[in-house]
């Protein structure tokens, strides 16, 4: 493991950070992502300088505020860029001392960033747009048979499920497994949720979002990623219910948080849940 590395890894994330937080005013609403170019203020819409747009930095240099017309800048874009930073690093940091292929590093890098993203825009607008679901559910495949390790370790709880010695089927039956597993549970459980309490309880864009995810991550993970989803959910909602009085909440960034503990923490829970019940694993 490089402190080099790390600290490469921790610079690119906030660049990232700083492009998502494009996409994620950009995307919902409709608007391109390539023009304009260069970043603007929503308020006045004069172009931002490079120098105003530097990640983790500019926002504290101008205090929140855009340079032309004085309006206040969110604390939502430096958010984005620290947490997206501290994510790469810590992506970096987690595979790397367990061993995995640098592949993997990229791809889990490359899905927290479209993770985070996703759980903005449903906190902000209760969407997730297509772009990002389904876009992820052609993208799983490609990335499962260009990084086969990210459904062949099974050291870290992740096995084909057929065609075990076939580098070109194996991944691909685990992907599709895995997007199966993921969209059908999540369709199941909204319409048990529908039946039970009369009002909507899962979208068919979180069915797309679980589709994705179990594409990349498999059908073990993504069922943990189910229902640690559910425990968060539960938790949090508990107390947002007590605070506000509110019942609905999104779960995309449950979903989203649960992910990203799977993705580095899968192995140990599964090791614990399997001494729990007593089973060989």
């Amino acid at each position: 493991m490089s402190v080099f590395w790390l600290v490469v890894t921790f610079i690119l994330g906030a660049m990232a950070g700083s492009f998502l937080n494009v996409v994620i005013y950009r995307l919902p609403r409709e608007k391109s992502l390539i023009r304009p170019r260069r970043s603007y203020c929503p308020t006045c819409h004069e172009s931002i300088a490079w120098y105003d747009n530097i990640p983790l930095v500019s926002w504290f240099a101008l205090r929140g505020q855009c340079r032309h017309c004085g309006s206040l800048i969110s604390p939502r874009y430096v958010i984005v860029e620290a947490m997206t930073a501290l994510l790469f690093a810590a992506t970096y940091w987690l595979t790397s001392a367990r061993g995995e292929p640098v592949g993997v590093t990229v791809v889990y890098c490359v899905v927290t960033g479209a993770l985070l993203a996703a759980s903005c825009m449903d906190l902000e607008l209760r969407i997730i747009p297509d772009s990002i679901t389904i876009g992820g559910i052609l993208m799983a495949p490609i990335f499962s048979v260009a990084v086969p390790a990210l459904h062949d370790a099974p050291a870290f709880g992740r096995h084909y499920v057929l065609f075990e010695r076939d580098p070109l089927l194996g991944p691909l039956a685990a992907c599709f497994v895995g997007m199966i597993v993921g969209a059908g549970l999540t369709a199941i459980s909204g319409m048990a949720g529908r039946f039970l309490f009369r009002r909507e309880a899962m979208g068919l864009g979180d069915v797309k979002f679980m589709a994705a995810l179990g594409g990349i991550l498999g059908w073990q993970q993504i069922l943990l990623v189910f229902f640690l989803a559910a425990l968060i959910g539960a938790a949090v909602g508990l107390i947002h219910l007590l605070r506000t009085r509110e019942h609905h909440m999104p779960f995309g960034p449950f979903l989203s948080a649960a992910a990203v503990i799977s993705m580095h923490a899968a192995d140990r829970i599964f090791q614990v849940l399997f001494r729990a019940a007593g089973a060989p694993h």
